[in-house]
């Protein structure tokens, strides 16, 4: 069958056409079909783009910037489904940004550990991110803020308590010189800080043998010994305690060595010095301002001033502590709560006055606990005692009972009972003059009942709480009491333990009286010593482990109290 010529139009058209798109001549010169166009996507879905002479690159016929993914435009830099490449999709929630899946925020907010946050107001982000805010504390304009307790100041980005921060003393960024302490907003620059004592026969050291005659620090008397007296007064010696025939131990080498001890293991000095002017026998009346006594203190002030001038010494006053109590037990003193804070605030304006100093001047005192050997079950001046403290707590200080200590007639102590009794001042006196910070004794702070249980919660310098017996003979319901106005106030059944801070009576019964309360070594029999195996006493105290020079246990027993259930 003869061939045909093809027709003329055919030719033309496939002349124009050349090498038309699917084909493709080979090495060998024969047509290769099913690979991808020119300018389309690869085999792999990556787009491709043909260069023009000066054209808009195209990607698969996508005019730039856009690529061909699967057939459709899509823009790399922006599409979440083909973010950088095609059917490459960022996970729920991300966008895609300059070809990278992330978190697209909105003005204000920024990308922090993959989430969108707010610097000014974000507590875990607060002004830069991963700076996180204290628990509970605000972020506000981009600054930590604490919610400042009472008494706290807010200085930068923490509450601080500027009666006692060095960094921060009176005020925010007030620095206190090295090595001085903040107390009561104020650096205290003293090189000799006295101690003045005062009170009756515990105070004077009446019938303590002498357990202190060495002086291992820089701690210092008048040359007249420490019973100064007001008159010779024309140098210091090193602080010893001395026998005069009926007087000897007080409680200024205990109070006076420990504080050196504890702040040498500090690395720091405290040098002070001791001086009393009690006098046996006498109450309140014949111990305050305008009496011999107050004024032979006064005296030894004025000597203390001259004396370190002359040294080139710094010098004030930082405290006055009393062992008082029982004469105004005896003449039945209603008011003596009134009497020590008048006492405290007479000395503070009087040794201002004299030493031009503007640091207080607290008073430290321990609670009268020998009242059963002047014939008496119970006594008002232990809880006149707490009253004033309560009343100034930034100005009197209760250090705690005297029940603990052994005695050598029930009412003086023995030389090792009043240098122990001493040590008890150190702690308070170093807290509060030293580190500047609150004291409190071992004392109910709150008090509740629910039916036939009365629950007592205690301020604890150091819980957690124990019911002691081996130091302290147990009177019976480790010294507790409950009582009412019905004339039989239910028993207590169980003492017990509810916590590291409180304790739980159970009673016999529901009371069904009023005026109900909760006593606690409160009550002895009249005629019997003070001291722990006799007298009014108890057996709760807490863990503190304060260290004593010699021995001693210098934990918090529980004050001598009669509190009112609500």
């Amino acid at each position: 069958m003869p061939v045909r010529a093809p027709h003329p139009l055919v030719l033309v058209l496939l002349c124009a056409c050349g090498g038309g798109a699917g084909t493709n001549t080979g090495g060998t010169g024969g047509p290769t079909t099913g690979g991808p166009s020119p300018g389309g996507p690869t085999a792999t879905g990556e787009p491709t783009s043909t260069g023009g002479t000066g054209e808009p690159a195209t990607s698969g016929g996508c005019p730039a910037p856009l690529a061909a993914c699967a057939g459709a435009c899509v823009d790399l830099d922006h599409d979440p489904a083909h973010c950088g490449g095609c059917d490459r999709p960022c996970g729920p929630g991300l966008a895609c940004l300059e070809g990278q899946c992330g978190v697209a925020c909105g003005d204000g907010s920024v990308v922090c550990d993959g989430a969108c946050v707010d610097l000014d107001l974000d507590p875990a982000h607060c002004g830069g991110c991963g700076r996180a805010c204290d628990p509970g504390v605000a972020c506000i304009a981009g600054a930590c803020v604490p919610d400042c307790a009472a008494g706290q100041a807010l200085c930068g980005e923490a509450c601080v308590d500027p009666s006692n921060d060095e960094a921060h003393c009176g005020g925010c960024e007030a620095t206190c010189p090295a090595g001085q302490p903040c107390v009561h907003g104020e650096c205290v620059g003293v090189g000799l800080h006295h101690l003045l004592i005062s009170g009756q026969s515990l105070s004077t050291g009446s019938g303590a043998l002498v357990v202190s005659a060495e002086q291992p620090y820089q701690n210092v008397s008048f040359n007249t010994g420490v019973r100064a007296g007001g008159a010779g007064l024309t140098g210091f010696i090193p602080l010893v305690e001395t026998w005069n025939g009926s007087e000897g131990e007080t409680i200024a080498s205990g109070a006076a060595n420990l504080v050196a001890e504890l702040e040498q293991a500090r690395g720091r000095a405290h040098r002070i010095l001791a001086s009393a002017h009690g006098v046996g026998g006498q109450p309140y009346a014949a111990l305050k301002k305008g009496t011999v006594p107050y004024a032979t203190g006064l005296a030894q002030v004025t000597a203390g001033v001259m004396l370190a001038a002359a040294m080139g010494e710094s010098y004030a006053v930082r405290a006055v502590a009393i062992v008082h109590g029982e004469s105004d037990h005896l003449g039945g003193n209603l008011a003596y709560a009134e009497d020590l804070l008048a006492w405290q605030s007479d000395y503070e304006a009087d040794v201002r006055a004299l030493t031009g100093q503007t640091l207080p001047v607290p008073m430290f005192l321990c609670q009268m606990s020998s009242w059963t050997m002047y014939g008496s079950a119970v006594s008002r001046i232990p809880g006149e005692q707490l009253a004033a403290a309560r009343a100034r707590p930034d100005r009197i200080f209760v250090v705690g009972p005297k029940y603990i200590f052994p005695y050598v007639d029930g009412v003086h102590l023995t030389g090792d009972g009043s240098r122990w009794l001493g040590e008890y001042y150190a702690k308070a006196y170093r807290r509060v003059l030293v580190d500047g910070l609150p004291w409190q004794p071992l004392a109910p702070r709150a008090i509740t009942r629910e039916g036939a249980v009365v629950t007592v919660d205690f301020a604890v310098p150091t819980p957690p709480l124990v019911l002691d017996t081996a130091l302290v003979v147990d009177p019976g319901n480790f010294g507790f009491e409950f009582t009412d106005s019905s004339g039989a106030a239910p028993a207590i059944t169980e003492v017990a333990l509810a916590g590291d801070t409180s304790v739980r009576l159970t009673l016999a019964a529901v009371p069904v009286g009023g005026n109900q309360r909760v006593r606690y070594a409160a009550t002895g029999a009249p005629g019997q010593s003070a001291g722990p195996t006799t007298g009014a006493r108890g057996n709760l105290r807490d863990s503190d482990p304060t260290p004593s020079r010699h021995g001693y246990t210098l934990y918090n027993w529980a004050v001598h109290f009669d509190e009112p259930v609500p």
